[in-house]
């Protein structure tokens, strides 16, 4: 007897579907509707899959987004799904993959001014799905190859043992210093601080251990080398939590990414202030009401709405004179500080769980515009 695909319904997009001859078939969000459409499929040869007027483009992504949740770390299945649903909510329901465009891509991405260092991850998103769908045979081709990615930024933001003491005297909470700690003395990456947990970690080494399946790359076991100081708030930690991440916030849960992206979002606008100040350029506060005008509700009205946009014109303007920082900012300047003291190549790489040192000359080449450094290094040589 035959085995025939069975309809599922996506709640996400409120749709049934059929998955037939490697394709999922749009069947319509009636279910009696998807119910009818799916028995006249199932009477059509199985030889050919049913005809269609093209593949739609959400299914597609839908089909990606599964793939990735099975097969995929949860936190790169995160990252994807923000992408494609916000582009897949900027496209008509059922549009065709035949009929999508690279156009459709940069309009998405032109529509979000405010990704200035993410827009190329998600058109590189969009174009991902595609090219799983196309080696699934999902699509013909992908149709959007060829949209034009900007340039990828450089991690230039070095975090100065000034700029850290700065940044550790803000913060009031230990969890989020613990973080800071031991990413500044460790270089660790910041989905490794993130997901460590007591399992990982060999204390008579002095280390983190992570097997390969949790590994990056998914090859070698990857190893972090532990400070006196990283170790010790490793261990403290261990004994709080013993089970899941060692590292959490102050109501007690895992640290989120979009959770750090606030805390260093407020870290920027506090040093924005200062710079302000430094620099004279913060505006005149306004004067405060006098009685009368105080029992004037015109008069406060406008007073409330000027103190409103004094505020939001110090907001912008400490955003642009605040440096913009991140974890990923610490590992970077971790490995700088180590290159500038001395500690050859090969070690930093070692100690950055890189496979060879060509990642280290590619994104390290600003030390090459550093002539102290590069003056020091060639007196070391004479020397």
């Amino acid at each position: 007897m035959p085995h025939y695909p069975k309809p599922f319904f996506r709640a996400r997009r409120g749709l049934w579907y059929v998955q037939v001859a490697g394709r999922q078939v749009n069947l319509g969000p009636d279910r009696d509707g998807a119910f009818r459409r799916y028995h006249e499929l199932m009477g059509q040869s199985r030889e050919a899959p049913p005809p269609t007027a093209g593949e739609a483009v959400l299914p597609v992504l839908d089909a990606f987004l599964d793939w990735c949740q099975k097969h995929r770390a949860p936190r790169t299945y995160d990252w994807y799904r923000d992408y494609l649903e916000s582009f897949a909510k900027s496209l008509p329901r059922d549009l065709p993959v035949a009929k999508l465009r690279p156009i459709h891509v940069q309009q998405w991405a032109d529509s979000h001014p405010g990704w200035t260092t993410g827009k190329r991850g998600a058109i590189v998103a969009v174009q991902r799905a595609f090219n799983w769908a196309a080696k699934m045979g999902l699509v013909a081709t992908n149709p959007v190859r060829h949209v034009e990615k900007p340039r990828a930024g450089r991690r230039d933001v070095v975090v100065t043992p000034a700029e850290y003491a700065w940044i550790l005297g803000r913060v009031q909470d230990e969890q989020f210093r613990d973080l800071l700690t031991v990413c500044w003395e460790t270089g660790c990456r910041p989905q490794e601080v993130l997901s460590v947990a007591a399992r990982h970690v060999d204390v008579e080494g002095g280390r983190w251990v992570f097997p390969p399946e949790e590994a990056k790359g998914k090859r070698a076991h990857r190893v972090v080398y532990l400070t006196d100081a990283a170790l010790a708030i490793t261990r403290r930690l261990m004994g709080r939590w013993p089970e899941g991440p060692l590292f959490r916030n102050t109501d007690g849960r895992p640290w989120h990414p979009y959770a750090l992206n606030c805390r260093f979002a407020r870290l920027r606008l506090a040093h924005g202030r200062q710079r302000l100040a430094e620099l004279g350029l913060m505006p005149p506060k306004l004067r405060r009401l006098g009685a009368a005008q105080r029992r004037d509700p015109a008069a406060r009205e406008a007073h409330e709405r000027a103190v409103n946009e004094r505020r939001a014109a110090v907001a912008e303007l400490a955003r642009r004179h605040g440096t913009r920082w991140c974890l990923y900012n610490f590992r970077h300047s971790f490995a700088t500080r180590l290159l500038e003291s001395g500690v050859d190549a090969l070690t930093v790489s070692a100690l950055l769980g890189h496979a060879d040192g060509a990642m280290l000359a590619k994104v390290y080449s600003h030390l090459a515009r550093n002539g102290d450094y590069l003056r020091n290094s060639l007196r070391s040589a004479e020397a």
